[in-house]
C-alpha cells in the first residue's frame, strides 16, 4: 500500500480536503490525506461483498474512529462512476453546493471504489414529514428545495437521480448525494434538466400536498427567471411526466390515473400512497 504525493489537489484545510495520488492492491486513484482513516479497512469492506446492493453498486456502512464512512464499490464496467462522483462532488462544492466529502476514489481495471463520509442531517422526505405539523417550516423547506434546484441548473449541473433519498437536509443546507451520474453543461440543462423536477416529485411524501408541490415549482421557476407562459408549460409537463412515472414504476393503470387525477394520485395517505396498507386502485 502506498501514498503517492507527487500530485495533490486542494489546500488541506478543514473546508477543502487535500487529495494525493493513492495506490493499493491494484486500486489507483485519490485519497484524502487529511481524513485520518485506514484505507485497508475500506478495502476489506469491499472484499467482504456485504452491504446493500443496488442496480449499479454495492454500499456498506463502516463505523470508524474518524466517523461513519460509506464504502461504495462499482463492479466492472461501471468503475467510471466512482471517478465521476469524485469530480462532480468537488465541482459542486466549489460552486457552493453541498456534497458528501470523498475520502477515496479509485479504479481497478474497470471496477470502481468510492468512499465518502456520512453527510449527516436527514433525508428530504423525513425532514418534510417532521415539519408537516408546522406549516411555516415545511413551506420554507419546500421553497428552499425549488430554489436550490434552480441554482443547480443555473450553475450548469443536472443531477442524475434527484430523488428525495438523494437529498439530505443538514441544518440550513441541502446536500446532494449519489453524484455518479451528475453531469454539467448548459445544453444538458436545457435538454434534460427538468427531469430533476419529476424525479423529486414522483414520490408520495407524508404531509406533502399538491399545493406544496406547487410551491417547489414556483420557487424553481422564479429562480430560473421563466416567463409566465414558460412556467405554465413547465407545470403541465411536470404533472404529465410525474403521472407517467408513477404509472410505470408503481404499476398503476394509466386509465385509472386519468380517472382519479393528479391530486388523488399523489395524496399522502391516499389509496395510491405506497406507504398506506392495501394501496392501489380501489
Amino acid at each position: 500500500m502506498s501514498l503517492r504525493g507527487a500530485e495533490a489537489i486542494g489546500s488541506g484545510s478543514r473546508a477543502t480536503p487535500r487529495y494525493v495520488r493513492w495506490a493499493a492492491e491494484g486500486w489507483r486513484g485519490w485519497l484524502n490525506a487529511t481524513a485520518q482513516i485506514d484505507p485497508a479497512a475500506c478495502l476489506r469492506a469491499v472484499e467482504s461483498g456485504s452491504g446493500r446492493a443496488s442496480r449499479h453498486a454495492r454500499t456498506m456502512r463502516v463505523s470508524t474512529s474518524a466517523g461513519v464512512l460509506f464504502v461504495k464499490s462499482y463492479p466492472a464496467p461501471g468503475g467510471w462512476r466512482a471517478t465521476r462522483a469524485f469530480r462532480m462532488g468537488r465541482k459542486l462544492v466549489a460552486r457552493g453546493f453541498g456534497a458528501p466529502e470523498v475520502v477515496i476514489a479509485a479504479v481497478r481495471g474497470h471496477a470502481g471504489l468510492l468512499v465518502t463520509r456520512d453527510a449527516g442531517g436527514e433525508d428530504l422526505a423525513s425532514a418534510l414529514a417532521r415539519r408537516s405539523a408546522l406549516l411555516t417550516g415545511k413551506r420554507a423547506l419546500l421553497r428552499s428545495v425549488g430554489a436550490q434546484v434552480a441554482r443547480l441548473h443555473r450553475a450548469g449541473f443536472v443531477h442524475g437521480d434527484l430523488v428525495p433519498p438523494n437529498v439530505r437536509v443538514r441544518g440550513t443546507e441541502l446536500v446532494f448525494l449519489d453524484n455518479d451520474r451528475t453531469r454539467r453543461g448548459r445544453f444538458l440543462v436545457w435538454l434534460v434538466g427538468r427531469r430533476n423536477l419529476v424525479q423529486l416529485g414522483r414520490f408520495v411524501v407524508a404531509g406533502v400536498t399538491v399545493s406544496d408541490r406547487a410551491r417547489v415549482l414556483a420557487a424553481y421557476v422564479t429562480g430560473r427567471g421563466f416567463s409566465r407562459s414558460a412556467r405554465h408549460r413547465l407545470g403541465r409537463w411536470v404533472v404529465r411526466k410525474t403521472i407517467a412515472r408513477r404509472c410505470a414504476i408503481d404499476h398503476i393503470p394509466p386509465a385509472t390515473a386519468a380517472r382519479i387525477g393528479f391530486r388523488e394520485l399523489m395524496r399522502s395517505g391516499g389509496p395510491f400512497d405506497p406507504a398506506s396498507a392495501g394501496s392501489g386502485p380501489p
